[in-house]
């Protein structure tokens, strides 16, 4: 029997039959679990149909002929018209999906690569909103299998928002600020970690850069680590992030309780993004691919030292669902197995998280700051002043 495409549907009157709905022993049919000659399975024509597309034992998606596939979603947003105009942080989206794919092997094709971003000449769909970007990030991960690369990319304002399940140490969640975040509210860190991480299969990489304040666990992962630790220091275990099973690396500008900076001069180069951050990862990059090959924590030791010699007072963050050796060599498309034997959230490490009482008096003013930025048309946690911008 001839396999169909990955991308092809077997339609069936109102039943639609993907192949990775197939498990082992089962025909699986939207809400119907169907196995063959099985009491009690509603007998209708579709799903007797269903049930013998498939010959025992052919389960599982069909193999590809391209092999592994890679994608990448990119997300820019300058906020064009209101009070929290960021200059030129849209156009990070387009030049960093220029850079991917001119460089690491990304595909500049619709099916593999999609742009969000607003201001002049943005279609609806086009545009960073809320809804947008939720389907962004779900399009990124769907149907993704052992093998896939996958990347992430987001300039725009980060904040935070109280967190009120005590699962956070310093009280907050840390968000992503959609362009329509005035009617639509913000993306939050725990919601972000359930579309982008959860789904993903063990074999899968995710990379993921986050240009935006208080971004440092903007992913809720479980495992944090930074260059400004002791030498020789390895992996946080943070307490409000989630296992997973796929290999998940974010790199953030900013720790949660800092702003991230834009020098928007530095975005009138064609080929150079605005935002602080980007810009010294640009030049790490620069520096693997012309002068030696580097490992994770020296590529983030440059981002420092430039961020440093600038004196842009933001510390740039990494973040994973694995645990890994820190000299591993920084590559965008290699995977390490899944070494967690434990699925869901951090259970509480033993360090001695915010006490309640001094939780509500943190949110209950930082309540009053969200309000009064809001009624400015600013998210909270910007940074307005000279040249230089808090994302």
């Amino acid at each position: 029997m001839q396999r169909k495409s990955r991308e092809e549907r077997v339609k069936i009157a109102s039943v639609t039959v993907k192949w990775e709905h197939f498990l082992p022993g089962l025909r699986k049919v939207e809400d119907y679990l169907v196995t063959r000659l099985v009491d009690g399975v509603k007998d209708t024509a579709a799903i007797r149909a269903a049930a013998t597309l498939l010959p025992e034992g052919i389960v599982g998606a069909p193999e590809r002929p391209q092999g592994p596939r890679r994608k990448a979603l990119f997300v820019g947003i300058c906020y064009a018209g209101t009070e929290s105009y960021l200059p030129k942080c849209h156009e990070d989206a387009e030049k960093m999906k220029n850079y991917f794919c001119g460089h690491w092997g990304f595909n500049d094709t619709p099916e593999d690569t999609k742009v969000l971003m607003d201001g002049e000449g943005a279609s609806e769909s086009s545009r960073p909103t809320r809804d947008n970007i939720k389907a962004g990030m779900k399009w990124l991960v769907d149907e993704a299998v052992p093998g896939d690369s996958l990347l992430f990319f987001y300039s725009g304002h980060g904040s935070q928002q109280p967190n009120f399940n005590d699962r956070e140490k310093d009280g907050f969640d840390e968000t992503l600020v959609p362009v329509d975040v005035e009617t639509c509210g913000m993306l939050v860190d725990d919601e972000i970690n359930e579309i982008l991480v959860q789904p993903l299969p063990a074999g899968v990489r995710l990379t993921c850069f986050l240009d935006s304040c208080h971004s440092g666990s903007g992913l809720d992962l479980p495992y944090r680590w930074n260059p400004y630790m002791e030498e020789g220091a390895s992996w946080h275990l943070d307490q409000g992030g989630y296992y997973g099973d796929a290999d998940v690396i974010c790199v953030s500008a900013a720790a949660d309780d800092e702003t991230a900076k834009g020098v928007p001069a530095m975005g009138e180069r064609e080929d150079f993004p605005s935002g602080a951050f980007a810009a010294a990862w640009c030049v790490a990059c620069e520096v693997h691919e012309t002068q030696c090959k580097m490992n994770w924590k020296e590529m983030l030791g440059i981002v420092k030292e430039v961020c440093d010699d600038f004196n842009w007072s933001q510390n740039v963050q990494l973040s994973s669902s694995q645990k890994f050796d820190l000299t591993r060599e920084f590559n965008f498309h290699d995977c390490i197995p899944n070494s967690n034997d434990k699925k869901g959230a951090v259970v509480n490490d033993g360090e001695t998280p915010v006490y309640p009482s001094e939780n509500k008096l943190k949110k209950s003013a930082f309540i009053q700051h969200m309000q009064q930025m809001m009624q400015m048309g600013m998210p909270p946690g910007m940074d307005m002043g000279g040249m230089m911008m808090g994302f």
